[in-house]
């Protein structure tokens, strides 16, 4: 089986489900071109700062990438000259388009010579990633809404028509789709081939392994019984992050033996400021800001850790619940999807609820003996394979496009 993959960004340093869903269908044997461009992310600059080559590069996970150089871009819009060419030349099964928005791919689409290839869509469009924080942020998310109505909303409508799934990575994304129906043709295509699919995560990073939780909680410096939260994100003003400081220091000042991580510094100013914040707490020796960890260090660190805390959606949330860790997460549309209350996380209910949830959640975990935790772990990863692993989302989108993986997801 021949397949591509089709985005405007492609970073392995990043990650994210283009970079996931490539080394997926690699493993399964399937062979896998990446049609991309040379651009970096305008959202990971500071993760890398220099343009990819232009050319083909053969990955040691066994697929390819063809990037592409760009003729024109603004902030994550991409056009590239080639698309097309480079898709028809591989021959595929199947096409697996991600980022529509971003312009990169909508040739394919249009292109009369894979009229015949079944396509996918991917859909990943929310109104809460509009930032609306600042004067600033709202005058731009105002300009980003205008352009979805005069641009976006008809590419979008195109892949409604043309694709034979459309995969939307939360209910939220879902809705969004049906407000850009405008006839009832559009309406009936959209409810007969969407699918609401998580963001998942590569399991070959992403599993729960009882030695790294043991290692990991001695190296944290962990006493016995001690909760270790953590969150891993992108360390950005409008994301809360001063909240859950606050509320962890205030269970500190209570009694509760508790130490918070945070992964994602991005070694400016805001990261200095969260950092002076933390130094104001009682117990400033059980707070930790580090930057960006690779995946093998941050499954160690969701493995070593009792309670995860998002604010908002974000793909390491997946990922961290593959390595089995219980979340708290605010009670919204596009997050509905992910738990089981009082199982696998709990939700809080917006605006003021986040410090009592975070308080029960906490209560619900501090008695339990260290075996029981990690026992939990177990239990939450397992299922979790089953739900958001590429290996198991890809097995059900190919099936969707009427073919079949070549072969079973391994252990």
């Amino acid at each position: 089986m021949r397949v591509a993959v089709v985005c405007g960004h492609f970073m392995p340093e990043v990650g994210y489900q283009e970079v996931w869903i490539a080394r997926a269908l690699a493993r399964r044997g399937v062979q896998v071109r990446v049609v991309t461009t040379t651009a970096v992310s305008s959202s990971a600059r500071k993760v890398r700062k220099r343009a990819y080559p232009a050319g083909l590069q053969q990955m040691p996970e066994g697929y390819e990438v063809l990037r592409l150089p760009v003729d024109f871009r603004f902030r994550s819009a991409v056009v590239a000259r080639g698309v097309v060419p480079a898709v028809v030349e591989w021959q595929p099964d199947a096409i697996l388009l991600l980022g529509i928005g971003k312009l990169f791919g909508v040739p394919v689409l249009e292109a009369e010579a894979l009229l015949d290839t079944p396509i996918s869509c991917f859909f990943s469009e929310l109104a809460e990633y509009r930032r609306r924080h600042s004067l600033p942020a709202r005058v731009v998310a105002w300009m980003q809404d205008r352009g979805f109505e005069l641009v976006k909303r008809v590419w979008y409508r195109k892949a409604i028509r043309r694709a034979q799934l459309l995969v939307c990575n939360t209910p939220g994304t879902l809705e969004w789709l049906r407000a850009c129906c405008k006839t009832q043709e559009e309406k009936a295509a959209l409810a007969q081939k969407a699918r609401v699919q998580v963001l998942g995560y590569d399991h070959s990073l992403f599993f729960f392994d009882p030695a790294e939780r043991e290692l990991m909680r001695r190296q944290l410096g962990c006493q016995k019984g001690e909760i270790v939260a953590l969150t891993i994100t992108r360390v950005l003003p409008h994301k809360g992050l001063e909240r859950i400081i606050d509320a962890i220091g205030t269970l500190q000042r209570q009694g509760m033996s508790l130490r918070y991580v945070l992964i994602g510094g991005l070694r400016d100013k805001y990261q200095r400021q969260l950092e002076q914040r933390m130094r104001g707490q009682m117990y400033l020796q059980n707070f930790q800001l580090l930057p960006f960890q690779p995946p093998d260090q941050t499954r160690r660190f969701a493995a070593a850790a009792d309670i995860g805390i998002w604010m908002q959606p974000a793909i390491s949330t997946s990922e961290a619940m593959g390595v089995g860790l219980p979340v708290l997460l605010p009670r919204r549309l596009s997050l509905s999807h992910l738990i089981v209350e009082g199982i696998s996380g709990w939700y809080w209910e917006e605006p003021g609820g986040f410090e009592m949830a975070l308080q029960r959640a906490v209560e619900s975990i501090v008695n339990l003996p260290e075996h029981a935790r990690t026992e939990w772990h177990r239990q939450l990863a397992a299922a979790h394979t089953q739900r958001f692993a590429y290996e198991a989302i890809l097995d059900q989108i190919i099936n969707e496009l009427g073919l079949t993986l070549p072969c079973k997801v391994g252990t």
